[in-house]
């Protein structure tokens, strides 16, 4: 049994109501009678009073008053990858980290499919036709047959292989090692993946940001794609070079492409400015870093958050601890 009471829990987020639904339906008594005191913030800039006294936080955003809790347990990020705290640098090296690796592979995994059938079939140039109620025959493309390259075989990848293969397309991609993945053809290790580059109709980065993938795509590699290829980046802003991108775009050397991440970081999880020279881009689809933020997210996080506060609860151990971080106490 925990020693605190109350357990204060603090949960930092847009949708914060929904994770405190979620810990008021496992643990209705404990809720009820004061046990368990729940402490809702929209953002880092509408925190509690008492935000010190938290004992167990669940958040997307980081703040510097985390670091300065003195009976701080453990925090829960509601994303998948960590290299934004493993920057940060002020998570205090006695507190474990939790995360939920390949959270969002399904949303990001589906929503990657449809950029890919939006620059093939060019939905967008037809909505825009709609709006000045112009009536022109555009000539589409097909999924069917066609190359996917996707640059991490992670969670995520592992995924969007998946669907990709219900559309027949011949999928490869990079891991750490050479393995059979299912719903993938060829796999390559990572430091091959200008191949991957050169043979792919699609190229999707799937990958974290490391020392490695940061400003992988520059001119070079666009370079090496084909010039009837697309490029999507539902993964890190950090992996492409901006400057690089626009000129592949701007002067053919490949079809397409879309992104959903982008380089400024406040507010996170990443931001375009509307005057950005990005927004004028011929050939770019950009979205505002949603590919993996749909109604299932909050329960999909949640639940693995709820699970915790039980195990801490029950003096068990925490699952789904990140790697690197301190292991529970």
């Amino acid at each position: 049994m925990s020693e605190f009471n109350p357990l204060n829990i603090l949960i930092v987020q847009e949708e914060a109501e929904k994770y405190a639904n979620l810990i008021k339906e496992r643990f209705p008594q404990k809720v009820a009678n004061g046990e368990i005191n729940l402490m809702l913030a929209l953002n880092e800039v509408s925190l509690p009073d008492n935000v010190l006294d938290t004992h167990i936080i669940g958040t997307w955003p980081l703040f510097d008053e985390l670091a300065q809790m003195p009976d701080l347990q453990w925090v829960m990020t509601f994303s998948s990858g960590v290299d934004h705290w493993e920057k940060w640098g002020k998570l205090p090296s006695h507190v474990p980290l939790v995360h939920l690796p390949g959270g969002s592979g399904i949303p990001v995994a589906e929503f990657t499919i449809g950029l890919m059938l939006n620059l093939t079939k060019k939905y967008n140039e037809m909505w825009d036709n709609q709006k000045v109620n112009k009536y022109d025959r555009i000539q589409g493309g097909e999924l069917y047959g066609k190359t996917l390259g996707i640059i991490g075989l992670g969670g995520i990848g592992r995924e969007i292989a998946k669907r990709a293969k219900a559309f027949d397309m011949h999928v490869i991609g990079t891991e750490i090692r050479i393995m059979d993945i299912p719903c993938v053809d060829e796999v390559y290790l990572n430091n091959q993946f200008e191949k991957v580059l050169q043979m792919s109709d699609f190229v999707v980065l799937s990958c974290p940001e490391t020392s490695e993938t940061l400003g992988m795509m520059n001119e070079d590699r666009f370079k090496m794609m084909k010039k009837t290829a697309y490029f999507i980046n539902c993964a890190r802003g950090s992996l492409v070079i901006k400057e690089a991108l626009i000129k592949a775009l701007e002067e053919g050397w490949i079809a397409g492409a879309a992104n959903d991440t982008h380089w400024i970081k406040k507010p996170l999880p990443s931001y375009l400015p509307p005057d950005d020279e990005l927004w004028n881009t011929k050939n770019l689809i950009i979205t505002p870093h949603v590919s993996s933020w749909t109604d299932m997210y909050a329960q999909r996080f949640g639940a693995i958050f709820v699970e915790n506060i039980a195990r801490f609860i029950n003096g068990e151990p925490l699952v789904s601890v990140a790697p690197g971080f301190a292991a529970p106490r």
